[in-house]
């Protein structure tokens, strides 16, 4: 296993008091898969994502452990940190415009990230840009490499972007929305290069997106996240022909269809619960057209629902029954370990 997030829980300060924005997350990626986090906007994916990089404000509070190669890195120092990002987890940001320096040129900023983690001089450094730059598809790398950031096309930031992260051959890439500003034709390009450089270099990807066509393109599993939990996780092809939580059948019920006949999306009635105002029982409790009264008050444990196949929801808690507790649990036991 490449990651491992256990039970981990992260509070911002806001007004004076600690507010939980993600609460007990608990997921795990291995080398050579592409694992996706779907959801609305507020959710909780891209906290999830500066969670595992400690990209946090100072007086954040995050508890639980993170795991990277089997090493505890959550109670890392700074400097610590410092080591193990850019060399063995690496992330792509939304913008690549505000992500890139305006006054360096790409091939400068490509070529800090080697300064930082290698001990190549000057000359072998220079070469491992074009090296770069070539490897994620873009032409005249030479002259390419002397570019400022705001010369260059948003596909063209985007891979520069990549060549950055890429630079150390990181084990774990961190993708938040990586395609949201691009046009069609360049987002399929940028994918098709993101498998091929995990194929190559065998890393764990995590795909944090609110684009379920791109999770279909690429990822080997899907976690869906709501309210800074984790609701449902399952391998694509089951959550896409399957899917157990309502909320996940909404997400996908307002994807347009070639073959649907329905003039009207579906969509979810209300929005995403504020962090400070969360309810009591299942956070999905006011927008769900199949709530109980025990959704009112008690939170859904996490159930194993088909093979290794989970979901947070009382409507399979009762259909499961107490008696296959104990099957239920092994069964989870060994998903989490996979």
């Amino acid at each position: 296993m490449l990651l491992e997030l256990k039970n981990v829980s992260l509070s911002l300060k806001r007004d004076g008091k600690y507010v939980k924005i993600l609460d007990e997350i608990s997921l795990q990626v291995n080398k050579g898969e592409t694992v996706g986090i779907v959801g609305e906007s507020g959710c909780g994916k891209s906290m999830t994502a500066l969670s595992i990089m400690r990209l946090l404000p100072e007086k954040a509070k995050l508890e639980g452990g993170i795991l990277l190669e089997k090493e505890e890195i959550s109670s890392y120092s700074k400097r610590k940190l410092e080591k193990i990002r850019g060399d063995k987890m690496a992330m792509i940001f939304q913008d690549p415009l505000t992500s890139l320096n305006p006054l360096h040129t790409v091939g400068r900023q490509i070529e800090e990230t080697l300064i930082l983690h290698t001990d190549l001089n000057k000359e072998q450094r220079k070469k491992r840009v074009i090296e770069l730059l070539n490897e994620v598809g873009l032409p005249r790398a030479d002259e390419i490499a002397s570019d400022y950031p705001h010369q260059l096309s948003g596909g063209m930031r985007q891979r520069i972007m990549i060549a950055v992260a890429m630079a150390c051959n990181p084990s774990l890439l961190i993708c938040d929305e990586p395609t949201t500003a691009l046009d069609v034709t360049v987002q399929a390009q940028i994918l098709d290069l993101m498998n091929h450089l995990k194929d190559v270099n065998e890393m764990g990807i995590i795909m944090i997106t609110h684009d379920l066509g791109v999770v279909a393109e690429v990822c080997d599993r899907v976690i869906v996240m709501y309210a800074g939990k984790i609701v449902e996780q399952a391998e694509i092809k089951e959550l896409f022909i399957n899917p157990k939580h309502p909320y996940t059948k909404g997400l996908l019920d307002s994807i347009p269809k070639l073959a649907m006949k329905k003039t009207k999306l579906g969509s979810i009635p209300g929005m995403v619960p504020s962090p400070d105002k969360m309810p009591k029982g299942c956070r999905f409790y006011e927008r769900c057209s199949s709530a109980m009264e025990i959704c009112r008050e008690k939170t859904p444990p996490m159930n194993l629902v088909g093979e290794e196949h989970l979901a947070a929801c009382w409507l399979f808690e009762e259909k499961e029954g107490e008696a296959n507790a104990s099957s239920r649990n092994k069964g989870l036991e060994a998903t989490l370990h996979h």
